[in-house]
């Protein structure tokens, strides 16, 4: 029987990693700012009047800010980057996706369109910080995609650079990696001007570092015990959670996609 992963044709040209980067609408960036920082992520210098980019060890993390009302308010829109935009589209054109050259307000980019996720737009990078492929031990930006199609959603990012790491049995669950990761569950698929809104979470090897930073800062922090393991529930400045998972190592009902991509041995409690 052929897996998903084996049924992922590689094209001729490799597909360079992408960085996820999602870019969250809130109104009091300061705010929000602070808060990701307190919990391990750090600045990159790319700051603007209601722009700031933040960075983990893999992955990042856009702040915009976004008038009350707006209907991007409080929302995430689900972006990636990468170090060489024509490098990225020659490859990606190769691997037959259709791709479109953008000229936004901020300069070129690109326009994926991925069946089951929806439009993607692709920047050229700002910063390196951020770009280090996923370390289970390291803190790592999620963007979570919720949709109708799991199983064709992974296809596609698989298509454009990303890797197969970890997918349920059930087909409901599937998460990739390079530069950050990049996660798709089944639910209501919701879209913005046809760009995928996810949600943004935090992933990293051991709770115990974030959990106090955290609690030091004063934020509200509830610790949980999911199946597939553990995670904290930080109360955010909106009043939402954020969810930080630690790296998942319990596999019962899930397979692992690549041997490459495997988490090391668990941690003790927190």
């Amino acid at each position: 029987m052929t897996t998903p992963a084996a049924a992922d044709a590689r094209p001729a040209t490799p597909v360079p990693s992408p960085v996820v980067r999602p870019i969250h609408f809130v109104t009091d960036v300061p705010r929000w700012r602070a808060f990701y920082l307190d919990l391990g992520l750090e600045a990159t210098g790319v700051d603007a009047d209601g722009w700031t980019v933040l960075a983990a060890g893999s992955g990042r993390l856009a702040l915009h800010h976004a008038d009350p009302g707006d209907r991007v308010a409080g929302r995430a829109l689900l972006r990636w980057e990468v170090a060489d935009l024509g490098a990225y589209r020659d490859a990606v054109v190769d691997a037959g996706v259709p791709v479109r050259e953008l000229v936004t307000a901020d300069g070129p980019a690109l326009a994926l369109d991925l069946p089951a996720v929806g439009r993607v737009q692709v920047d050229p990078a700002e910063v390196d910080d951020g770009g280090a492929p996923v370390d289970p031990e390291a803190l790592s930006v999620v963007g979570l995609h919720y949709t109708d199609a799991t199983t064709a959603a992974a296809a596609s990012a698989a298509r454009v650079g990303w890797l197969r790491r970890i997918t349920s049995e059930t087909g409901t669950w599937a998460d990739l990696v390079a530069g950050g990761v990049l996660a798709f569950h089944d639910g209501d698929r919701v879209l913005v001007n046809s760009e995928p809104v996810c949600e943004v979470a935090l992933e990293v090897g051991d709770l115990r570092p974030v959990h106090a930073r955290a609690l030091a800062a004063g934020h509200e922090v509830v610790l949980v015990d999911e199946a597939y393991g553990r995670a904290l529930r930080v109360r955010t400045p909106s009043g939402t959670e954020l969810w930080v998972n630690e790296t998942q190592r319990d596999l019962y009902g899930y397979r692992l996609e690549s041997a490459s991509t495997a988490p090391s041995d668990p941690h003790p409690s927190v």
